[in-house]
């Protein structure tokens, strides 16, 4: 709670802050666990548009976009690439869980502020909240009519945004709220192979309509509904590592298989190319609607959110990353859900507070993914295909291709000259599952004194999931020389020579329940002191492989028999101590948190080095960690704020990781490569991470504002990759922003907003080049991150 201040400093006090992390309206400083908020203000004077801009600000949050969709981690746990995973950090919009990342992706149109819970938070929110939780409030409609139009242009993307907002009343009773944003770039990595597209080109469009209707005194309902898409067409990966010494890719990357001038390096030029030229996109088309009902029944409060969520999208990605026409993989993805939930909340005057409530989401999703893989257009990789192959058919070779196969596809010599485009395929796979859970909760909290409460909450929680599962392989071109060869005979070769897919199908079902809690004890120190402790537990929901190309189920190795079709529920304990401070009279603030958790069955997922991921679940995780945030007011011109966060987080044992492929390559052992990763640190976890900024504002004459500010981001060395590859680590980076705007009479305003103005270059995710076994080996994409960009905005207010 916001202290008054003596007369003397009340100018200098700052405001308070609320936020619903407690699933009531509190202030900040009176929550008792670990929150980082910005608000819609001051997220749009910094220009934060996405929660990768904002995640920069905020010590131990990782946002970042991978090859097939976006990671988020808090505290060095969060989601690997695979569409069979659920969040870890769970995102909550209004109230309403998106089991889906996609479903949200319009999330930062017109909002009021974004709360990022750190830590377990599964007594309130849930399941999959292991990590934390991304609570995002939107705009509401407003009891005057207000409204804005803003426009903005961005260098070095070319980009411009144009956002509209109008709200008030409609009626005595009703008011509403109707928000849309356009936007549009040119990308920031420019393609320099013949037939290469600039990108990640983006085009977006999201609009919100908002009405809340008073249907009495007691009782608000509030009825939303949001439509929007983006499109994305290219890339922003690069080859940024070749090694001729371990492997030919550099020198087949170049002319005449791939692009006459490439080079590979770590910059802001690509040479990208696709199989049979098909454009690279990521395009998704997504709808909300929801309806909330908030009222008073006798001294309790009542609240009902219902939810419904669709999305579809399709992509087409060049899994080589290269000027190669090598390698394709797309998916067409569609998701459905609806969930409610009901909570009843006693008076907040009373000795003994408490909050109950249940919830139920069902939802359906439905992936039908491809991959186009033409070796006849890479002459020397097919030719190093058939030598293999042709060595398996006279017992000299390593492949364990059995003798009637070999007879039957190779005819005892297979030439690469006459066969040309006969391994050209495509392998097709499709996973539908139907998930259903529901749970029960309860919390209360007992004022022992006037000091100290005391907080204990439990939920229960089912999950249910049905799966079915399957994959074909054939032929990418019909009309290619490969009659001697029919489909059963190719999937054999792309099962068991290439490693890439087989022909499978199987169905699965499972069904997991949890009781979830926590206990926190608050005390008051001062009105200026607040400090408290949290224990409490919580798990993310088991599932099933969706990346599992090879279609294996069941693998045995040495009398260990492991499903490969299934990972298990992931769980968590924790102890959490913090204080949050109230300083000068008012004037700052200071909030600090110690923590210790130890996660148990990790889901994980690893790269193999040829084309698929290893998933499963690690032994055990244990993070620790301190995290600090001051805000102060220096004058009533300057504000000075700065976080710091120190992470050792940590396998604490994983006997069974998964390797990189140079250790691949050489492993002697029985079945798959595996490496000890016990006492090694966890992906996207620096151990170091800060923040520090300052603020100005003046009022130059009568109705006259000059704002400007000046924030400098640093972080640690991340460890990109969940094999721990040593090529594929950010070394630490800092990254400096700044703004300045003018405002007049509440009625406009102009501004100017730098990014990365010290044009550092960096990456957030990037890999192995597929197919290293076959000689990619020593070959290394990445994501590069965007350069230096100057944005101008002007904003007009009515």
């Amino acid at each position: 709670m916001a202290i008054s201040a003596p007369a003397l400093s009340q100018g200098l006090t700052l405001e308070e802050i609320i936020v619903t992390a407690t699933k009531r309206a509190e202030g900040l400083q009176e929550v008792p666990i670990a929150i980082s908020v910005m608000s819609g203000q001051e997220m749009s004077a910094k220009g934060l548009t996405k929660m990768e801009d904002l995640s920069m600000y905020m010590p131990n949050v990782h946002v970042a976009e991978a090859s097939a969709g976006t990671q988020m981690f808090i505290r060095g746990i969060g989601s690997g690439v695979n569409y069979g995973f659920e969040q870890s950090v769970g995102t909550f919009v209004d109230g309403v869980y998106f089991g889906r990342g996609r479903s949200a992706r319009g999330k930062f149109l017109d909002i009021e502020r974004v709360e990022v819970l750190k830590g377990p938070q599964s007594t309130l929110f849930g399941k999959n909240t292991i990590a934390g939780a991304l609570n995002i409030t939107t705009a509401q409609p407003t009891e005057e009519f207000e409204g804005y139009v803003s426009a903005g242009y961005t260098t070095e993307l070319d980009a411009m945004t144009i956002t509209s907002v109008i709200s008030g009343p409609l009626s005595d009773s009703v008011r509403g709220r109707l928000a849309v944003r356009g936007y549009e770039d040119e990308g920031y990595v420019r393609n320099l192979s013949a037939n290469g597209v600039d990108g990640p080109q983006n085009e977006s469009v999201y609009a919100r309509a908002t009405l809340a209707i008073d249907v009495n005194e007691d009782w608000t309902a509030t009825i939303k509904a949001e439509h929007g898409y983006v499109d994305i067409l290219g890339r922003q990966e690069l080859i940024s590592d070749t090694d001729l010494s371990v492997g030919p890719s550099a020198a087949l990357y170049g002319s005449p298989l791939g692009s006459t001038n490439f080079e590979a390096g770590f910059g802001y030029t690509t040479y990208e190319q696709n199989v049979r030229d098909l454009p690279l996109f990521d395009d998704t088309e997504s709808n909300i609607f929801q309806v909330t009902l908030d009222g008073v029944a006798g001294e309790h409060g009542v609240k009902a959110v219902i939810g419904y969520t669709d999305y579809e999208f399709t992509n087409s990605l060049d899994s080589d990353y290269s000027p190669l026409k090598l390698l394709n993989r797309g998916r067409n993805e569609q998701h459905e859900q609806f969930s409610a939930e009901l909570i009843i909340s006693s008076p907040s005057d009373d000795k003994f507070e408490y909050l109950t409530g249940a919830f139920y989401q069902t939802e359906k999703l439905s992936n039908d993914r491809y991959t186009h893989v033409d070796l006849s257009a890479v002459g020397p990789l097919q030719n190093g295909v058939f030598a293999l192959l042709n060595a398996a058919s006279d017992g000299t070779g390593p492949l364990p291709l059995d003798v009637s196969f070999s007879q039957a596809v190779l005819g005892g010599n297979l030439s690469a000259a006459t066969q040309s485009g006969i391994l050209d395929a495509t392998a097709r796979s499709y996973f539908d599952q139907d998930a259903d859970s529901w749970s029960v909760f309860a919390e209360g909290t007992y004022k022992i004194n006037d000091s100290l409460r005391i907080t204990a909450g439990l939920r229960y929680s089912e999950d249910e999931k049905d799966m079915s599962k399957g994959g074909t392989v054939a032929n990418i071109d019909p009309t290619a020389a490969s009659s001697t060869l029919v489909v059963p005979q190719l999937a054999a070769v792309y099962g068991q020579a290439l490693k890439l897919a087989t022909v499978h199908a199987y169905t699965r079902d499972r069904k997991e329940d949890h009781v979830t809690g926590h206990v926190n004890l608050q005390w008051d120190m001062s009105n200026d002191a607040m400090v408290y402790l949290e224990l409490g537990n919580g798990y993310k929901a088991g599932g099933f492989d969706e990346d599992n190309g090879m279609g294996r189920e069941i693998e045995t190795v040495n009398g260990v028999t492991d499903d490969l079709a299934d990972f298990e529920d992931e769980s968590v304990e924790t102890i959490e101590i913090g204080a949050k401070i109230n300083l000068a009279d008012g004037r700052g603030r200071l909030n600090i948190a110690a923590f210790s958790s130890n996660y148990e069955d990790v889901q994980v997922s690893t790269f193999d080095g040829n084309a698929g991921f290893v998933v499963g679940n690690a032994a055990e995780s244990e993070v620790q960690g301190i995290e600090a945030d001051v805000l102060y007011r220096l004058t009533e011109e300057l504000t000075l704020n700065g976080a710091f966060a120190y992470l050792d987080a940590t396998y604490k044992s994983f006997p069974g990781a998964g390797c990189n492929l140079a250790q691949s390559l050489v492993w002697t052992g029985t079945g798959g490569c595996v490496q000890d990763l016990s006492g090694q640190p966890l992906q996207f976890a620096p151990e170091h991470t800060a923040n520090i900024g300052i603020s100005y504002e003046r009022e130059l004459s009568s109705g006259l504002l000059l704002s400007a500010g000046l924030d400098y981001n640093w972080s640690d060395d991340v460890v990109v990759s969940a094999d721990l590859d040593e090529n594929l680590v950010q070394e630490s980076f800092g990254k400096l922003n700044a703004r300045i705007a003018i405002a007049g009479n509440d009625q406009w305003q102009v501004s100017l907003v730098g990014k990365n103005l010290t044009s550092e270059d960096t990456f957030m995710w990037g890999n192995d080049i597929p197919l290293g076994s076959l000689g990619f080996k020593g070959a290394y994409f990445k994501l590069i991150d965007p350069p230096r960009t100057v944005e101008i905005a002007a904003r007009l207010n009515f």
